[in-house]
């Protein structure tokens, strides 16, 4: 009997270690040292679907493989002055002469129009937005999803696309990543992605798997 309660006393709890074992844990520390600042703007979302995730999983994910690439990193969405939509209107003054004061809302705390951290920018704006963000590169782009419009045999493809900037709006490198049969909710492929898109703004060479090594 006592060997009975044993056996089963092991089974359950080798069942216990599988399961609170399986998936991967991965930690990324900023460096006491970075490379550079990336600034992390305004990801569209093109995806037939609208899945609202796609582009807050991207940029996490994004943030993770830059950090750990020891890069430092800034969201734009940490300098957006919340409800504040019409800072412009209520204080002319504030930009007057000034078109980068302008576009910052005439906010004298640091913080940019809530329009800048909602759309694309252009040279103009990014250059405007480095005077409180202090950055070195911003990263924006989109993502686009879809599918061949089949009701059989119907597969999922896809395209990020994303454009980094120097610190005066003078884009400096574009990347996109095609996606075929996928989608990029799928965990795996989306840190394959972000990894292969830090490899290229790194200059590394990508890690290959060693069966495709030749």
């Amino acid at each position: 009997m006592k060997r009975i309660l044993s056996t089963i006393c092991f089974t359950v709890f080798v069942a216990n270690c599988n399961y609170f074992n399986t998936g991967t844990v991965r930690l990324a520390t900023k460096k006491q040292t970075v490379k550079s600042v990336y600034l992390l703007g305004f990801i569209e979302n093109r995806d037939n679907h609208f899945d609202p995730f796609i582009t807050k999983n991207l940029i996490s994910m994004l943030k993770f493989e830059l950090l750990d690439a020891g890069y430092g990193i800034l969201s734009i969405e940490d300098f957006v002055k919340v409800g504040e939509e019409n800072s412009l209107k209520r204080e002319p003054a504030a930009g007057a002469g000034d078109p980068n004061k302008a576009l910052l809302g005439g906010d004298s705390g640091g913080h940019l129009h809530s329009d800048l951290g909602s759309r694309l920018l252009k040279e103009s704006e990014i250059k405007s937005v480095q005077n409180v963000a202090q950055f070195d590169f911003l990263i924006q782009g989109a993502v686009v999803m879809g599918d061949n419009r089949k009701l059989l045999d119907k597969t999922e493809s896809g395209i990020v696309f994303l454009e980094v900037f120097d610190k005066s709006g003078k884009i400096v490198s574009s990347i996109n990543y095609t996606i075929e049969g996928r989608v990029i909710t799928e965990p795996e492929l989306l840190k394959a992605i972000c990894t292969r898109i830090i490899d290229k703004i790194d200059n590394r060479q990508e890690k290959k798997p060693w069966w495709k090594i030749i």
